[in-house]
């Protein structure tokens, strides 16, 4: 099932079972059933990070979500972040990756993931390497060039992916990673991520379904699989998402206070959603801080003062959390 806008209904089913934590949603695809506390003891959460370079506000916010969301629902959850499927998927060095990897495994720590609840790891994993290989014969080179990123072509733009094959090879161990939980046992997987990467389990639940129809080439697995999608945060300067691979589309926390306030200081009119949204879902700020600032965005026309006092206390924020990327790095 494609996934769809939180429509009223949903909003409430998902709200009942998260909290406030539902808010950072703006997309689902069949997680009603999988958040039932009914078949909560069988629930595994999977998400994850590309290590091509620091967290933008996007992927921080992104970051925080899950530790809200592991927090509500105290359900196992797996973290993974993709070095070696973005070393076949970007073109970034392999010392870069293997940096950015060990820094985020102790910035998400850091932010305050439990370890008690969840696995970190990275795609070095032998168990998901043997899985990626055990799963590749039920998925074609068409359901590949169906199911993909949906900024592809953007990229490809921009100079910066790897070869056709090697982002088939990074599609295919996430699609492992989405399944790796029903190789461990669970029978209910909630897959969270971003909304551009929903076609991570299109794909999965193309295994899953084909596996469990394979007679004697079955593996024996069964379950469901629901998705929640963060709110994609925008880019800057009118570009869709802030992304790590393109540099004017974003803030990231290896970037100088002076060129973060820069970007976010700026009255460029293209940026100002994007800075707004970036103070709702990467700030980390309460629900009453948080409101004043949609409501001088919403009067910055007339009385722009108030609007960059909010937007210079974001930068603040911004940097404590730039410091503490920083303070993670071995």
């Amino acid at each position: 099932m494609p996934a769809t806008p939180i429509d009223q209904h949903t909003t409430e089913a998902v709200a009942r079972y998260l909290g406030p934590v539902a808010m950072r949603f703006t997309h689902v695809d069949g997680a009603v059933p999988v958040l039932d506390p009914a078949v909560r003891d069988s629930l595994a959460i999977v998400t994850g990070f590309g290590p091509t370079n620091a967290p933008t506000a996007g992927t921080l916010s992104i970051m925080l979500g899950a530790v809200d969301l592991q927090r509500q629902l105290r359900a196992p959850m797996t973290v993974i972040v993709s070095d070696l499927g973005a070393w076949n998927s970007r073109n970034v060095a392999w010392s870069a990756l293997v940096q950015v990897r060990d820094q985020m495994f102790a910035f998400l720590v850091a932010l305050g993931l439990d370890r008690e609840v969840t696995e970190l790891r990275s795609h070095l994993d032998h168990s998901n390497l043997v899985r990626a290989g055990r799963i590749a014969r039920y998925l074609s080179r068409a359901d590949f060039q169906e199911h993909r990123e949906s900024l592809l072509e953007l990229y490809a733009d921009h100079g910066l992916l790897g070869s056709e094959v090697g982002v088939v090879t990074d599609s295919l161990y996430t699609v492992a990673d989405v399944l790796g939980p029903f190789d461990n046992g669970a029978k209910h997987v909630l897959m969270v991520s971003g909304m551009e990467e929903a076609y991570f389990t299109d794909l999965a639940r193309l295994a899953l379904e084909r596996q469990a129809n394979a007679d004697e080439l079955s593996l024996g697995w069964t379950g469901n699989i629901g998705a929640l999608y963060f709110r994609v945060l925008e880019g800057l300067a009118g570009y869709p998402k802030m992304s790590k691979s393109i540099p004017a589309s974003s803030i990231h926390l290896n970037m100088p206070p002076d060129e973060v306030a820069e970007r976010v200081m700026s009255d460029d009119e293209a940026s100002q959603t994007a800075v707004l949204s970036a103070i709702e879902l990467a700030s980390g700020w309460g629900a009453a801080a948080t409101a004043t600032a949609r409501k001088r965005f919403a009067h910055r026309g007339t009385q722009p003062g108030p609007w960059r006092e909010v937007r210079a206390d974001f930068c603040h924020t911004f940097n404590r959390y730039a410091m503490l990327w920083k303070q993670c790095a071995s």
